[in-house]
């Protein structure tokens, strides 16, 4: 065991409530974000915190120092960094806890020919569910997403039937690799249970129509967090591989958004929050034209500054629509016409240019 500082002592002393006792893992609202509903996980065994918005988390040093540069500048390789850092611990005179080691985690499944068809195979059982379920189809509609959208990029809903539908494969791999990948669960007592069950399922398609990935978007909105991603595979942004690198690219931090753009004609992306993980950062290096449009409040428009950080060649959009959160909801509550009119405003404006048209 080693020795560090007490991570809910740190917690309680930069103003996050965390109401739960003891050492199991416990939510709280994220210091980070501006939410009503808990997004940000803390296990106080392990002294380690997660922020689901973000996808970054950290021990107690990593709390301080993203709480001091900010959630995404922190960087502990920074001596200058660190060093300030540790003053401020050092000042605050924080009580030290024993924690156990984390466990060295799994690495995670590579895109080979089994997962990929596996990937393809939930893809469409996700797929036919939402044409059959009335609710999240009649969702989809609602924000504007027509039948021939959701049926190119295969749009589902996980309506808890996947295990079943997977126990009718005669392989037994792809039972185990559900599992090995996140799709299914299985507690201690044997138990499965689906991990996107109630969710709408985004597959991240290719242009030879190959299933990278899959997301996981809430329908109902006590569903926390916002988005899943499969924790046994590599994570994606929604859409990338759908576009050459040549395209001039926006990225967008939500996927309806992301969505209601390539309707209106523009190649865009999400990454499903406002964090992108540094593997996709490589990845995105290699675009010459990328913009990182935001919706319309503070923290989304911090987060494509931090976007422009990691990504230097891209350009930065600050949204607005005319009072409204965001690009899909000015379009849902406005009309397209004059949500188009304005996303293409800001694109000009960026310098990007673009014919009407779905993409």
């Amino acid at each position: 065991m080693e020795k560090k500082p007490d991570l809910l002592e740190v917690l309680r002393a930069y103003g996050v409530e965390v109401t739960s006792a003891g050492d199991r893992r416990v939510n709280a609202i994220c210091p980070f974000h501006d939410e009503s509903r808990p997004s940000f996980s803390v296990d106080p065994e392990q002294g380690l915190w997660f922020c689901f918005h973000d996808y970054i988390g950290g021990d107690a040093i990593d709390f301080v120092g993203s709480m001091e540069f900010g959630l995404g500048s922190w960087d502990s390789r920074n001596k200058g960094m660190f060093k300030q850092v540790l003053s401020i611990l050092k000042e605050k005179n924080f009580s030290q806890r024993k924690i156990e080691p984390v466990k060295k985690e799994e690495k995670k499944k590579e895109l080979s020919q089994n997962v990929l068809f596996l990937l393809g195979h939930v893809t469409e059982i996700y797929h036919q569910n939402l044409l059959k379920d009335k609710e999240a189809l009649g969702y989809l509609q609602e924000r504007g997403l027509t039948e021939e959208f959701i049926r190119t990029r295969k749009i589902g809903f996980a309506n808890g039937n996947l295990s079943v539908m997977l126990s009718l494969l005669p392989e037994e791999v792809y039972r185990n690799l559900a599992v090995d990948a996140g799709l299914i669960y299985v507690n201690e007592d044997g138990r499965r249970w689906e991990f996107m069950k109630g969710r709408i399922a985004f597959p991240d398609l290719d242009r030879n129509g190959r299933v990278l990935g899959i997301i996981g978007r809430r329908l109902k909105h006590y569903q926390n967090p916002k988005y899943l991603t499969l924790k046994g595979l590599p994570k994606v942004i929604w859409g990338l591989h759908r576009f050459s690198r040549w395209q001039p690219t926006i990225i967008h931090e939500s996927i309806m958004d992301a969505c209601t753009a390539q309707l209106m004609g523009v190649p865009s992306v999400s990454p499903c929050g406002t964090g992108i993980a540094w593997h996709l950062v490589d990845e995105l290096e290699k675009r010459q034209y990328l913009g990182f449009l935001s919706q319309d409040d503070d923290p989304s428009k911090r987060a494509v500054k931090r976007w422009k950080e990691k990504l230097p060649q891209g350009r930065v959009i600050i949204g607005s629509y005319d009072g409204h959160k965001d690009l899909s909801e000015m379009a849902t509550e406005v009309g397209w016409d004059a949500a188009r009119k304005r996303l293409f405003a800001l694109l000009e404006k960026a310098g990007f240019e673009y014919e009407y048209g779905e993409k």
